[in-house]
């Protein structure tokens, strides 16, 4: 198996396999629990029974500081504690439905690897090569920018002598105050952080690596299509179980998408409903109530809540862009040169791919930048509205 760096340069003189696309994929659910490590030790176990619970239980920890926050804290802190709870309240659910959906992931695999069987020359071996350094790099991408919002508060908490999320935390809140109390409260939430951020970098980027690998194969059919009735060698029994081969292979790759749009469809769904509020919150924040310290911290957060959404809508819009170009490349192909059963194959192969693959969130949000960038104004909308009607200032000198 390649590491990590062989997979983001692609590096190797092995042919690469779609299916390394998603390495970090597993690896990732793998330490998070979703996958069961064999053999079976009660370590691993109860680090998956650990990792679960604080996953389930996520949103009354921070719904539960939130509350205590209210009653303490500045405003500018129950914000920024506001929009980290938002955004697990979707968590929990968003973790349980793909790890029940793992197992057609793994079907999904079993596809892709028949799929890559069938180009085996050097160019379309170079274009899956590509697609592996690409997914591992999106993958990385989150965890960059998720990561550093985790670093940030972090840091900002222990210059500040703070707690990162003052999120609610059972036994230890209940403790008399003192040094041990803060620094027990504080290293649990900074690794309690650090498991919702892994969770949220691998659920997330999950969608937009999938959909660039059904990418990937809709170009390599694309180009397979282009050279049908090219080659004086074939014969039309071996053209014709070429353009056979063509359409099965479109079906395959419309299974595929089936699959993984089934399970995107409810995750994304979840995204789109918390993004605008949290950005909205975000917002408030920044230009109304925070500090220096607390725009950098909501800088620093409010970057993955944008990134969320943002690489998966990009790559349903260009699925949507290079499905119109395979049924052109099937008029353009030399079809001429092929017999009369290939002719009524090529109209019935037309009429298929002008359906274009995509993905909507539970039948209501198309998937794409359009909605994307609806929300997104949506969201400057409300916190428009709401400046505009001084709700922010007033409440600001209220507290004051």
């Amino acid at each position: 198996m390649r590491n990590i760096a062989d997979l983001y340069y692609g590096r190797g003189k092995d042919d690469f396999g779609t299916s390394e696309s998603f390495v970090l994929l597993f690896r990732s659910w793998r330490l998070l629990g979703f996958i069961t490590a064999k053999p079976y030790r009660i370590t691993n176990l109860m680090l998956v029974v650990f990792i679960w619970a604080c996953l389930i239980f996520s949103p009354i920890t921070y719904f539960g500081g939130l509350v205590l926050a209210m009653k303490e804290l500045p405003i500018t802190v129950v914000l920024s504690i506001l929009g980290v709870a938002i955004n697990c309240l979707a968590l929990p659910t968003k973790a349980v439905y793909i790890r029940a959906n793992l197992y057609r992931l793994y079907d999904v695999e079993t596809i892709f690897k028949r799929l890559d069987a069938r180009y085996q020359r050097p160019q379309d071996q170079l274009l899956i090569r590509d697609l592996v350094k690409s997914c591992t790099r999106i993958f990385g991408i989150f965890f960059i920018v998720y990561w550093i919002y985790g670093i940030a508060s972090a840091l900002a908490g222990l210059f500040a002598h703070k707690y990162p999320h003052d999120s609610y935390v059972p036994f230890i809140d209940w403790m008399p105050n003192s040094n041990l109390k803060f620094w027990l409260h504080f290293s649990f939430e900074v690794v309690y952080a650090q498991i919702m951020l892994q969770t949220n970098v691998t659920n997330d980027s999950f969608p937009a690596i999938y959909i660039h690998a059904i990418r990937t194969h809709i170009k390599l059919l694309t180009e397979r299509v282009s050279r049908l009735g090219t080659n004086p060698d074939l014969s039309e029994q071996e053209n014709f179980d070429e353009l056979v081969d063509c359409i099965v292979t479109h079906q395959e790759v419309l299974k595929i998408s089936k699959i993984v749009g089934s399970i995107l469809s409810l995750t994304t769904f979840f995204q789109f409903t918390v993004y605008a509020a949290i950005v909205c919150i975000c917002m408030l924040n920044m230009f109304v109530f925070g500090d220096a310290t607390t725009k950098l911290v909501t800088v620093s957060y409010i970057i993955p809540v944008l990134w969320q959404t943002i690489p998966t809508c990009y790559q349903a819009s260009m699925l949507v862009t290079d499905c119109t170009k395979l049924p052109l490349a099937i008029f353009h192909s030399n079809w001429l040169a092929l017999d009369k059963r290939c002719h009524k194959l090529i109209i019935y192969f037309m009429q298929r791919t002008q359906d274009e693959i995509s993905f909507t969130a539970i039948k209501m949000f198309q998937i794409n930048l359009g909605t994307n960038l609806s929300i997104a104004k949506f969201s400057f909308t409300l916190y428009t509205f709401i400046n505009e009607m001084g709700f922010g200032e007033t409440l600001k000198e209220r507290l004051e």
